[in-house]
């Protein structure tokens, strides 16, 4: 058992055994080697020291600045901290020999730095070395940086440094190409960390190092570096697993490019997604965002036009970024017909809000008709983002657009698409040399100045598309009825405050028509109001009209009301020829009320109805011209009395008409004529009426009637005319008997009270329209069909008194 001589304290470890003692003078200890393992002690890098490692061979002693140990050795220090002078590398070869990488430490070292190193080979040509990480996980670092724990791996391929690594990173594998060596730095005081690393074989891959990454399940950020010195048509290759819901995102933090010899093939980043097609992106451009799936990473380099320094030649580093995000997704087409263009808008560049268009990451995206598309987004609310619709709508010819009024709408059939529809824009265009005729279906329009809120949840902007010029803001319910501008092709633009776009297609505000040219540049048709007072302006305020443009308004009105036109604003240009000109006439009696003269100052007016109001600018203008007009009704007292007395006159109309119908009606009710009723009861009365029957002696009444013809009574229910002859005969020479007259014996009827307005006969002695017995001319009420002549004979009534 090796003893330091002085402490007699003793250190034990694995296979290997030693002892140190801590001398005023010197150290000494023994080590036992392994077979297959070899270790270097070196003194340190830039160190200047007179401290010797000296190894005892028999009766000789042999010291230097550094030895090597292949086999069981006594060592001996000259310095007491040697520690501190001298760095322990402990080599392991594994040749052709395939198991796993278990780290072990040595006491005896503990507190100096040591490197444990493992060289790789693989037993066969075409294949490769899988070294497994996934107990430790490596992260890698800058080649000037250190890790936490004191521990740094180092992966070498083909005597190149692939990277620098530190424990606890998502990197679970590395794939190396024929030879390899893995170095393990531990800074002197820390113990080792005995974690295994697997190692299997492979195939052969193309590339001198493969990297697979596993992203965490959390929102994260990974540097990675490609290799230093990176050799000529070198490859290396990274492989990424994405948890799922989670994107990532690819920034390119520095990078050298070397001078290649075709400048073609310029190192560039390669992108891989399963069933994508691949993605090659220069180190310049921004890198692909917002991607989800597992993807592979390619970065080769070119064959260099000549000898280049190490600073000069290619270096990437890059990061890797995976957060969890919400995802949405429109895909479609636009209608070609409509001719639309969506522009889809993030409002705060700075959102966490991710809007991609095929992949593409934009912050306003613009959606054109005939296209497909697919819109991503993540991470996006609906109010931090805003549409803005640009429809064309376009008349050609007069046979599909003369004098018919379309709807303004929007049929929006993608209802994927994110956001909150802000701005609508309808271009029209009509045929040459027409007119549009705008008006609002539902409600009319209200002028709405600049400087003036419009309150409203929408807002009209109309303008001229050639020039660009403004023709005004209108805001809904108004007293504008109709706009009519001389021009074909205008721009309707409708800022939505707070709105429901869907309601644009079922609730259209505003229709236009193309109609043929007009003689005034624009025409507005006014009905004012009582509750509000009417603003007018001319076109483009506050800016002043075109040149010899005309401005007409028709101002309809009640016959009632009256109107106050009051100039609130009114601004004169200096004219070279003819001034400008404002004028009032009324519609009806066709006179002029006002005509602006030059230099005259402009008085407000009293209009007594409808009139025209028309404004125009001279040819040669210097300065702007432009007014503001306000109309504010009040009644017409005269014509309000003159219709309260017409109204009163036609009530008293009704009034009397109604009582005189009503006394020719009781009086002729009152007078209606007696009709003849064969009664077979002495009580001349009709059942239900009230009142004591008279006594047959007291009917003074001289008409009685002594015979009635049973034709009369039966003739109805005879079916056809044979049955009315057989009846005929029967009763011929009964024709001229007198009938005994002997009452039949009705039940008695129950006594009533008298009224007042009734007697004690009954109130008529007709039954009027009796199926039985009423007769119109020889005609029987049962049957709606005219008697001949010879019939009326047959049916004749024979009356006796």
């Amino acid at each position: 058992m090796p003893i330091w001589r002085f402490t007699c304290f003793s250190l034990f470890f694995g296979v290997f055994l030693s002892s140190v003692p801590e001398l005023t003078g010197s150290a000494e200890l023994n080590i036992a080697v392994e077979l297959g393992t070899i270790i270097h002690i070196d003194t340190s890098a830039h160190t200047n020291t007179k401290c010797k490692v000296c190894i005892r061979q028999d009766t000789q002693q042999l010291c230097q600045s550094s030895v090597v140990l292949r086999s069981d050795t006594l060592l001996d220090f000259s310095c007491s901290q040697p520690e501190n002078v001298f760095t322990v590398q402990i080599i392991r070869d594994n040749g052709e020999m395939i198991y796993n990488i278990e780290p072990k430490e040595y006491n005896a070292f503990q507190k100096f730095n040591r490197t444990f190193i493992w060289n790789l080979k693989p037993p066969a040509t075409k294949s490769c070395l899988h070294l497994n990480f996934s107990s430790t996980g490596l992260r890698q670092i800058q080649p000037t940086d250190s890790c936490p724990d004191k521990h740094v791996y180092m992966l070498a391929v083909e005597n190149v440094s692939i990277g620098r690594f530190c424990p606890n990173g998502t990197i679970r594998q590395v794939d190396v190409r024929n030879t390899g060596k893995l170095s393990l730095e531990v800074s002197g005081g820390r113990a080792l960390d005995k974690k295994v690393i697997g190692v299997s074989l492979g195939r052969l891959i193309n590339s001198l190092a493969n990297f697979h990454v596993v992203l965490p399940e959390k929102s994260s950020t990974q540097d990675f570096f490609t290799p230093v010195a990176f050799p000529e048509n070198a490859e290396t290759m990274w492989y990424f697993t994405v948890p799922h819901a989670y994107y990532t995102d690819v920034r390119i933090l520095s990078y050298t490019v070397p001078t290649c010899l075709q400048p073609e093939n310029i190192p560039t980043m390669k992108y891989t997604w399963q069933g994508k097609e691949p993605l090659v992106k220069l180190m310049n451009v921004s890198q692909p965002s917002v991607e989800p799936g597992n993807f592979n990473l390619a970065i080769k380099n070119c064959k260099i036009s000549g000898p280049q320094p190490p600073s000069q030649g290619l270096m990437v580093h890059f990061q890797i970024s995976a957060i969890k995000r919400s995802k949405g997704q429109c895909e479609g087409d636009l209608p070609e017909k409509q001719v639309l263009q969506i522009r889809v808008n993030k409002k705060d560049p700075k959102s966490t809000c991710v809007l991609k268009l095929d992949s593409v990451i934009m912050d306003t995206i613009t959606i054109a008709s005939g296209n497909h598309f697919v819109l991503n987004s993540f991470d996006c609310n609906k109010d931090e983002i805003e549409l803005t619709v640009n429809q064309t709508i376009e008349c050609k010819g007069w046979r599909d657009c003369a004098s018919t009024s379309f709807p303004l709408t929007f049929n929006y059939e993608q209802q994927c698409i994110p956001g909150v529809l802000k701005t609508i824009i309808w271009l029209l265009h009509g045929p040459q040399n027409s007119a549009v005729k705008l008006q609002s279906p539902a409600e009319d329009l209200r002028y709405c100045p600049p400087e003036d809120k419009c309150n409203s949840i929408i807002l009209l902007n109309v303008s001229h598309v050639s020039s660009g010029i403004t023709l005004g803001q209108f805001c809904p319910k108004g007293t504008i009825q109709k706009i009519q501008i001389r021009e074909s092709k205008i721009a309707i633009t409708a800022s939505v405050m707070s709105f429901n776009y869907q309601n644009l297609a079922t609730k259209p505000f505003l229709t236009y028509s193309f109609t043929q040219d007009i003689s005034e540049h624009y025409i507005f048709t006014v009905a004012p109001k009582m509750d509000n007072p009417t603003m007018l302006a001319t076109p483009a305020w506050p800016s002043g009209i075109k040149a010899s443009s005309t401005v007409s308004w028709i101002v309809n009105l009640e016959p009632q009301f009256k109107s106050n036109l009051k100039f609130r604003n009114v601004s004169q240009p200096k004219c070279k020829e003819v001034h400008t000109n404002i004028a009032v006439q009324t519609i009806r009696s066709q006179t002029t009320l006002y005509s602006t003269k030059k230099d005259e100052k402009i008085k407000d007016l009293l209009v007594p109805e409808s009139f025209y109001l028309n404004v125009t600018n001279c040819k040669s203008p210097t300065g702007a011209f432009r007014a503001m007009m306000e109309i504010t009704l009040q009644n017409s007292t005269n014509k309000l009395l003159g219709i309260i007395l017409s109204i009163v006159g036609v009530v008293l109309v009704i009034v009397t008409a109604v009582g005189i119908c009503f006394f020719l009606r009781k009086k002729k009710r009152n007078k209606a004529p007696p009709v003849s009723v064969y009664n077979p009861s002495e009580h001349a009365f009709l059942p239900g009426l009230h009142g004591i029957p008279k006594a047959q002696e007291e009917d003074e009444d001289p008409h009685t009637y002594v015979y009635i013809d049973e034709t009369l009574v039966y003739s109805h229910l005879l079916k056809d005319d044979a049955e009315k002859e057989d009846y005929k005969e029967a009763t011929a020479d009964e024709s001229d008997l007198k009938l005994d007259y002997s009452p039949l014996n009705n039940p008695a009827l129950p006594e009533r009270p008298v009224r007042k307005s009734e007697n004690l006969v009954t109130k008529s002695n007709a039954l009027i329209d009796n199926e039985l017995y009423g007769y119109v001319q020889g005609q029987s009420t049962a049957s709606d069909t005219p008697k001949t002549s010879e019939e009326e004979g047959n049916y004749e009534t024979r009356l006796c008194v």
